[in-house]
Parts: structure tokens; sequence; C-alpha cells
């Protein structure tokens, strides 16, 4: 006699989120930061919406863009303070 037969729900299964993995490249690319600034955030409200992985990777996303942001300005300021000034 064969064991009955137990089907798991649909349900049970969580996905990585891509848009928090998109997010992260973009953020780790520098030039491309507030894109990858926006999709974390975005990432991060779909995530706590949904039961999705990605967390970190949104989270990352954001930091990681926010220090490119402040690298850009603290050059910009650099750049204009020697060669304007």
């Amino acid at each position: 006699m064969a064991p009955p037969r137990t089907a798991a729900p649909a349900s049970s299964t969580t996905t990585m989120n891509r848009t928090a993995i998109w997010a992260f490249v973009l953020s780790l690319l520098g030039i491309t930061s507030p894109i990858g600034i926006y999709l974390g955030y975005r990432a991060r409200d779909e995530i706590r919406s949904r039961p999705q992985y990605g967390m970190p990777f949104a989270t990352a996303a954001i930091r990681l863009g926010w220090v490119w942001v402040a690298v850009a300005i603290v050059a910009l300021l650099v750049y204009l303070f020697i060669f304007v000034f």
C-alpha cells in the first residue's frame, strides 16, 4: 500500500524580489545610484506587502546609493573649491 500523497500549498513558496536585486546592482555601479535608490525603496515596499526575500538587498541598495550621492556632492564641492574659488 502506497503512502498518501500530500500536496504542499501553492503559497508556501516565497520568491526573491527581482527589483531588490536590480536596485543593488544599479546602486553598486555608482553612476546609476539614483535609480538604485528609487528601486530600493520600491522593492522594500513590495517586500513588506508580499512575503518575499530580498530585504537585505533593498536596504543595501538604499544605503549604498545614498553613499554614492554623498561622494558625488563632496567631489563636486572639492572641484568647485579648487578650480572656481
